[in-house]
C-alpha cells in the first residue's frame, strides 16, 4: 500500500544557521537513498518556502489568485515523499527515523482507485 509523507518545515530549516542546515540535508541524502535502494521509496520532492506559494481561490466557479500560502498557519508542508509499504505500521515506522532535528511528519494512505 502507498502512503504519503508529508514533512513540516522545522525549526531548523527556518532558524538555523547555513552549516546547521547543510548538516542536517547531509543526513537526508543517505536517508533517502536507502529508501530507493530497497524499493520503498516511489516518489517525493522538496517544496519551495511558503512565501513562494500562489493559491487558487475557487468561489461560485470563479477563480480568484492570491500571491501567498494557501493556509495562515504556523506549520507548513517543507515536501513529501511516497512510500509502498505492506501497512500503516511499516509507514510510521519509516516515519520515525526521518533524520531531522524536529519538525512533523503526517502519514496519509494514498486512495486507491
Amino acid at each position: 500500500m502507498k502512503y504519503m509523507l508529508l514533512f513540516t518545515r522545522g525549526g531548523w530549516q527556518e532558524n538555523g544557521t547555513e552549516d546547521e542546515v547543510a548538516d542536517v540535508y547531509a543526513q537526508l541524502g543517505p536517508w533517502f537513498a536507502k529508501l530507493r535502494a530497497d524499493g520503498t521509496y516511489v516518489e517525493g520532492a522538496r517544496l519551495e518556502a511558503p512565501g513562494s506559494a500562489t493559491t487558487v481561490v475557487i468561489e461560485e466557479g470563479r477563480s480568484l489568485l492570491v500571491d501567498r500560502p494557501l493556509m495562515e498557519a504556523k506549520e507548513a508542508v517543507g515536501g513529501y515523499g511516497i512510500v509502498e509499504v505492506a501497512d500503516l505500521d511499516e509507514a510510521l515506522s519509516i516515519a520515525r527515523t526521518f533524520p531531522v532535528p524536529d519538525g512533523k511528519i503526517e502519514v496519509r494512505p494514498v486512495a486507491q482507485s
